[in-house]
Formats: C-alpha cells, sequence, structure tokens
C-alpha cells in the first residue's frame, strides 16, 4: 500500500511547565513567519489549551501522550501514535525532549526530527541541536527562547527569528472583562484610567526563587506611598502568602480574585507593570506584552529572561548563584539582598521609560 504523501504539517511539542511553554511561542511565531503554508500542531498539556485557542500561528493542539505505565497506559500510548500519524507530519520539533517526547518523535513517522543532545535519547531524532553553546571551551547562556529558536532552524527553518513578546493576544472584550475584575475587587476605576496599578507576583516556587513576603509588604507601602494602586496576584497554592502580604500591606495592597490562566491576559492588560519572582506568571506577563520587573536568584536571568522592550530584572549575582538548588542552606542571599527600594527604584525606572515612548 502506498503511504500518503507528507503534508506540509510541523509537530512541535512541549509537554508541561507553563513557563517553557510560553519560552516555545516566540519560536512558533518565527517558523510561521518565514513558513506560512505550513500547519503548526502543538503537543503541549491539555491544561494550557484554553489560554492557547488564542494564539493565531497555531493551527491545532493535542493533549500530551498518555503515561507509558502498565498495559492500559502502553495501549494509549500506541492509540495516540495512530492519530499522530495520521497527520503524516513532515517535521518534528521536540522542545521538551524528554523520554515521552523523544519515543513520541520517533513513532510519528516524520522524515525530519528535531531534538535536543540530551543523553541517549538524542539517537531518536534526525536533527540534534546542543543543549548548550560553547566559544574557546568557554559555555555561554543562551535563553530558553532562544534555544527554542535554535531548534526551528536546525529543523530546517532558516530564517526563524523574533521574541516571545506580544504572543498571547487580548481581544478588546477581555481587556475589559479583565478591568471589571480588578473594580470588583476594590481597586478603583481611577487608578485603571491612569495607569497607576502595579501587579506583584509572589508566586509559589521551590523556596530558593523566594522573595521574602516582608519584602513585598515593604514594596507595596512604599509604592502606596508614592501614589501607586497595588495588587497582589496569585494562582494555585499560593492563596494564602498572598493574604499575608495583603494583610501585612495594612491597606496598601489589594487581593486579586481568583483567575484562570486564560482570563489573566485580559486582567494583566489592565496593570501597567507586574513585579515578579522568576516563574510562570512572568512568562505570561511578557508574552501577553506586559512590563516587568523580575527578581532572579538561584535561576539564571541569561538563560530565563525573556523579557521585551519594558522588562528589567534584579540579580545579585552572589558567588553561588545561579546554583538552580531549589532549597538554600544560607537562607537564600541571592534574594534576600533585593531590597523593596532597589525595585521600587527600576519600578520608577521603567515607568518613565514607558512615559516616553
Amino acid at each position: 500500500m502506498l503511504r500518503a504523501p507528507l503534508s506540509r504539517t510541523v509537530l512541535a511539542i512541549r509537554l508541561r511547565q507553563l513557563g517553557d511553554v510560553l519560552s516555545t511561542l516566540g519560536s512558533l511565531r518565527a517558523l510561521k513567519g518565514v513558513a506560512p503554508d505550513h500547519r503548526i500542531v502543538f503537543v503541549v498539556d491539555r491544561g494550557y489549551h484554553a489560554l492557547l485557542r488564542r494564539v493565531e500561528f497555531i493551527d491545532e493542539l493535542l493533549p500530551e501522550p498518555p503515561e507509558l505505565t502498565g498495559f492500559a497506559g502502553i495501549d494509549a500510548f500506541e492509540r495516540y501514535i495512530e492519530d499522530i500519524r495520521r497527520l503524516h507530519p513532515s517535521c518534528v520539533l521536540d522542545f521538551h525532549s524528554n523520554t515521552r517526547s523523544a519515543i513520541l518523535s520517533f513513532l510519528s513517522g516524520a522524515p525530519t526530527r528535531a531534538g535536543f543532545d540530551v543523553r541517549i535519547r538524542k539517537l531518536l531524532y534526525t536533527d540534534v541541536e546542543a543543549r548548550a553553546v560553547f566559544t574557546n571551551g568557554k559555555m555561554i547562556s543562551r535563553t530558553s527562547h532562544d534555544s527554542a529558536l535554535a531548534l526551528v532552524r536546525r529543523g530546517g527553518f532558516d530564517g526563524a527569528s523574533g521574541t516571545v513578546e506580544n504572543t498571547i493576544p487580548s481581544t478588546l472584550e477581555e481587556c475589559r472583562s479583565g478591568r471589571e475584575v480588578l473594580v470588583r475587587s476594590g481597586i478603583p476605576a481611577g487608578a485603571l484610567d491612569r495607569g497607576d496599578v502595579i501587579g506583584l507576583n509572589p508566586g509559589d516556587p521551590y523556596p530558593a526563587k523566594s522573595w521574602p513576603e516582608s519584602s513585598f509588604v515593604g514594596l507595596a507601602r512604599m509604592l502606596r506611598e508614592d501614589g501607586r494602586t497595588v495588587v497582589v496576584l496569585w494562582g494555585p497554592g499560593e492563596l494564602d502568602a498572598a493574604k499575608r502580604i495583603v494583610e501585612g500591606a495594612e491597606g496598601a495592597a489589594y487581593l486579586a480574585p481568583a483567575l484562570s490562566l486564560d482570563e489573566l491576559p485580559g486582567v494583566l492588560k489592565n496593570i501597567r507593570l507586574v513585579v515578579t519572582i522568576d516563574s510562570g506568571l512572568k512568562h505570561l506577563a511578557v508574552a501577553a506584552g506586559v512590563p516587568t520587573v523580575t527578581l532572579f536568584g538561584p535561576t539564571n536571568p541569561d538563560e530565563w529572561h525573556m523579557g521585551g522592550e519594558y522588562d528589567r530584572y534584579l540579580y545579585t549575582g552572589v558567588s553561588c548563584s545561579p546554583c538552580r538548588l531549589k532549597e538554600c542552606p544560607y537562607d537564600p542571599p541571592c534574594m534576600t539582598r533585593i531590597t523593596p527600594e532597589a525595585v521600587r527604584d527600576l519600578v520608577f525606572e521603567v515607568e518613565r521609560e514607558i512615559s516616553t515612548r
């Protein structure tokens, strides 16, 4: 039996982790820019589908493949592969490059399979992109976005370039709904009209990434004294910490309501700037085109600051940073040495840049 001709379908894979998923969007937009006749099918955790459905350069979303556990899992995986092969992809771009995604790439039937140079699973790809770049024996850090762009070019799409900024769109209606959500939370409409609202995102990181709650409290009070309106943003597992910061700020901050992932872009568009740790919400703000000030410690801003024109970061660069440890035995100094005053000053600097555009 003759096999159906290959379609102009690119199977892109980034299974999970919000920040990592968002960091691929700039490369997918760049791919569409150099190959507009290609169909992009994105394999990603179903939990992100509602957010990603608004992205015009992604043609189809597929859930991540079943886990390869037990006979039921293997059977479900086989049926999943059958569905993938019916797409007749011409190219696979495996941004995840773990065992499951590498097997999916290999079994897809695509003649071109590009993935990262990771252990033995790299043998399942036809084209391999190095995780790290070296010059004269020294590793040169590059962002996750830059690595994703390099993988797109490795897959045969030369000339692909661009940024992550503004890859998540928001309609006028979504922005209006976001404004109504903030007003119902108690934020004065006048502050939203003036563009005086600053968002704080303490997040729910592993301990080494945390900025002290007392520092968020101090920053909220300083911003309030300078005429800004502060709202504390939170996600799953983060409500208690957000409440403590709002209570500690004693009237200097409002608590954002519970928001679904697909509601966040419309809400963020009503906020002038977000102060955040290195987190998924940081990457979502950048993707939505909302200015950010990011606090880095155990993670390397050279790898994870995929900012746009009005995105800045603070990084003390102590001798042990970036350690990538989840728990720090020392407090951690890389985060505690970032002062509320330094963050406030950088917020005002970014605001001045925005006001002159």
